[in-house]
Order: structure tokens, then sequence, then C-alpha cells
């Protein structure tokens, strides 16, 4: 079973299979998802794959427009972040490069959201789903809920 179905068989068995949306996009950027979707891009939230010295892999979800700044990271999560390759994305973390969502993970992958998705409150948010042309359509607190994040985290600018 590839990514996406196992993510849309959890989110089913969540009672969320019939807020996942499926759209074609020309690239794997927020904003190109923004684009087909008809949203602002800040709503749409990005899997970002990093490893620390002896330390597993690690996700953090952030708004669409955020950036991670490494001196945030380092304070909140205790390690210098680094970018998993696109190579070893889907070994360590459980999706391919482009798809990094925070459904699903490996065993040992520490999810964070950011303090960035935050400012959604309100409205839906759309993470991916392990395709680019798929997302699932989600409250702030249905996203929590759904993942199970070791807690929110301010990392991005």
């Amino acid at each position: 079973m590839g990514s996406e179905e196992k993510v849309i068989a959890y989110l089913t068995e969540n009672g969320y299979g019939d807020r996942v949306r499926h759209f074609h996009n020309t690239d794997v950027t927020a904003g190109s998802t923004a684009d087909a979707l008809g949203v602002d891009t800040d709503r749409i939230c990005k899997g970002l794959a990093f490893r620390g010295k002896n330390c597993p892999a690690i996700v953090v979800l952030a708004s669409g427009n955020a950036r991670v700044d490494n001196h945030k990271f380092k304070e909140a999560i205790g390690v210098r972040p680094t970018m998993i390759s696109s190579d070893q994305c889907e070994e360590l973390i459980g999706h391919v490069a482009g798809t990094i969502n925070p459904f699903c993970l490996n065993e040992g992958v520490k999810l964070y959201l950011d303090m960035s998705i935050l400012k959604h409150k309100g409205e839906n948010v759309f993470p991916g789903i392990g395709d680019v042309d798929s997302v699932v359509e989600l409250s702030i607190d249905e996203l929590e809920k759904l993942t199970k994040p070791i807690c929110w985290v301010d990392v991005t600018k």
C-alpha cells in the first residue's frame, strides 16, 4: 500500500475520509497547491523533514509561507536542524520528498506542529496526504487530534 492509500485509510477510519480533496497540480509547492484549491498559500500546511545529531527523523508541519529559523529550531527542539535529503525521505519518514505530511509517519519520527499554523484558527487548513495532488481539509483542532504531535513549537519566521 502506498503512502497516500495508507493516509486515506487512516483518515477514513477516523471519520475524515470525506475531507480529502484531489486536484491536478503542476508541481509540489505550497503556492501551486493553494492555486489549485483556490485558497491562500499560508493555509497550506507543508511538512519539513529534518534530522539532528544523534536524533531520529523530525517532521515539522508549518504554514505555507513560513520559513524555518535555525536558531529558533535549536532552541525549541534542542538540535541543530539538517534537512533530510530527498533520496532518504521515504526510508526515514515514510513519505517521498515533496509529499511529507503529518500522517502515518514511520515509527520513531518526531512530529511537531509549528505555531505559524495557529493564525488560521477558525478556518480550515490543508495538509498533504502523501501525494502531490491531494490534501485533506481540517480545522486546527482536527489537525492536532489526528496527528498527535509531540507539541506545538515556534521554529519559523
